[in-house]
């Protein structure tokens, strides 16, 4: 079956020119990964005399200031960053050589430091045997990107390569056999030139029979989780790309996110098992196909956060902002006027206070996407209303919905627990007297 992830890497830009027409930065910013930029690689192996030593180095000269025999002329972008490194070395290999070759008990791990201003990434191996000068041998394949570079999307690659070399030296002594390891060098050139222009990189090594394909895929935090009375909406269109082939339970999920109803009550109109349904959501999430926000009603409470002030001079978001709010062809009011009503949003307004004392009825505005917009852009916060039940309760309120007002949960939490709206939560609320509220 089709699933979310390979739909999502088959039509970058449909979905990103969905999220900009909606008025979205790119949660997710599927049409240009922005992975970082591999400067060098190395290989080292552990010398029985000399100890850890670079066999090869991409671009040449990047640690050990002298040109190998056997590598050749580097070409395409080995020459552009050769000549941005130019005759300096990238930092001190001797002075990080324990790392890169490591105790035995380090090996078989990804490790990570920073030497100087570069990170270096590696996975060191062990192969024991008794052919072997001290009965083993030692080897890391090393990847070099500038310290402050993010390179989980890289990890998979690096592992890969690492299992790949030993598989090769087990089956074939590729790397004990000096003519045979060095078909090592041009696939390293390959794999930077590659990696760093295409993201992806195929390779061979003599003594394989197959192709090495190596490909980065982003690296996507994980979402925070979720409530059953949170709203996902959706960030892209998906309903225009569903087929036959989608899951069945995201396909019915599907039907009903649109931007209203809360995740307990989609579960409920989907007709589908929670379990599932729960992954499928967080499979949503996770693509950034939907975000999560509060259940809006006209009861709720908004304010604004300094962070508003960076949309004085963001064009962009304006822009964005305009565009999300006001269909094309609808009369709308200026910008301006669009920041003084967010402004107007204070602690103890309720939507409905705010909505007749600004007029809003008249702007053509639709005050959810208004609410959504400066929540999505963190600029505005919700106040929640939490009720407390005190000491001096007469008890006509049903046990189970006792248990919830000890002020650690808020009013969205409990009406979609119990199936209530604001207004009827606080009519039953009010027979009780001993019910006082906060708001945070």
């Amino acid at each position: 079956m089709k699933t979310l992830k390979h739909l999502v890497h088959s039509i970058p830009s449909s979905l990103a020119a969905v999220i900009r027409a909606r008025g979205f930065q790119t949660f997710r910013n599927m049409d240009s990964h922005s992975f970082p930029r591999l400067l060098s690689l190395f290989y080292t192996e552990f010398h029985p005399i000399q100890g850890p030593k670079v066999i090869y180095e991409i671009p040449e000269g990047t640690l050990i200031n002298s040109v190998s025999p056997t590598s050749g002329t580097p070409s395409g972008d080995t020459k552009v960053l050769l000549s941005q490194v130019g005759e300096s070395r990238l930092f001190d290999f001797e002075a990080i050589s324990d790392y890169i070759i490591p105790k035995t008990q380090l090996c078989e791990n990804i490790l990570t430091f920073t030497a100087g201003s570069y990170k270096v990434v590696g996975h060191p191996m062990t192969i024991e045997n008794r052919k072997y000068e001290r009965n083993a041998l030692m080897f890391n394949l090393c990847w070099v990107f500038d310290a402050h570079a993010v390179v989980n999307s890289y990890e998979p690659i690096i592992s890969k390569m690492a299992v790949v070399l030993r598989s090769l030296e087990i089956e074939n002594e590729f790397l004990s056999d000096h003519n045979k390891r060095k078909s090592l060098l041009p696939a390293m050139e390959h794999m930077l030139e590659d990696l760093n222009n295409i993201c992806e990189a195929r390779i061979t090594l003599t003594g394989s029979m197959d192709i090495i394909n190596l490909k980065l895929f982003p690296s996507y935090q994980q979402p925070l989780n979720f409530e059953m009375f949170e709203v996902p909406v959706p960030i892209a269109e998906l309903t225009n790309m569903v087929d036959s082939t989608w899951d069945i339970t995201t396909n019915k999920l599907l039907r009903h996110i649109d931007g209203v109803n809360h995740v307990k009550r989609i579960i409920s109109l989907s007709e589908v098992d929670s379990t599932l349904a729960k992954k499928s959501m967080e499979h949503l999430l996770y693509y950034g196909c939907v975000v999560m926000v509060d259940l809006f009603q006209y009861s709720n409470i908004y304010a604004v956060k300094p962070s508003i002030n960076r949309t004085i001079e963001d064009v962009i978001l304006q822009r964005e902002c305009m565009a999300y709010l006001f269909r094309p062809g609808v009369t709308s009011p200026s910008f301006a006027k669009i920041f003084s009503l967010y402004c107007s949003l204070k602690p103890g307004l309720t939507l409905h206070q705010w909505i007749e004392e600004n007029q809003v009825e008249s702007l053509n505005l639709d005050v959810r996407r208004f609410i959504n917009f400066g929540i999505l852009y963190r600029f505005l916060y919700r106040l929640h209303k939490y009720p407390v039940l005190t000491q001096d309760s007469s008890g006509v309120l049903p046990l189970q919905l006792r248990r919830y007002l000890t002020g650690k949960h808020h009013y969205d939490e409990i009406c979609v627990e119990f199936g209530y709206s604001s207004q009827e939560m606080d009519s039953i609320l009010s027979r009780e007297p001993g019910i006082k509220f906060f708001y945070r």
